[in-house]
């Protein structure tokens, strides 16, 4: 009768994080999909500000984004900023 509900994989971020890392694969253009996954990783980096150095960048965030993957983000363009060193645009 009642929907079946898991516990968040992360507590401080809750379900929307869940639901926001999950839906990524289906945003078909890969400029988009990468905006939205650095929109996910600044909810990370919002929920744990201890990650975050003076800089504003969380190499920790980026670490815990692939981790709560399901998935392999590289296979969708997403590729940590701090492996392929580019700039962390997260916020």
């Amino acid at each position: 009768m009642f929907v079946e509900q898991k516990k968040p994989k992360d507590f401080d971020c809750g379900y929307n994080l869940d639901r926001m890392i999950a839906s990524l694969p289906r945003i078909e253009d890969e400029e988009e999909r990468v905006e939205y996954a650095e929109r996910a990783v600044g909810l990370i980096k919002q929920s744990h500000p201890n990650w975050v150095n003076d800089d504003g960048e969380s190499e920790e965030a980026w670490k815990h984004f692939f981790d709560l993957a399901e998935y392999d983000p590289t296979e969708y363009g997403i590729y940590n900023p701090f492996e392929s060193g580019k700039k962390d645009n997260a916020q």
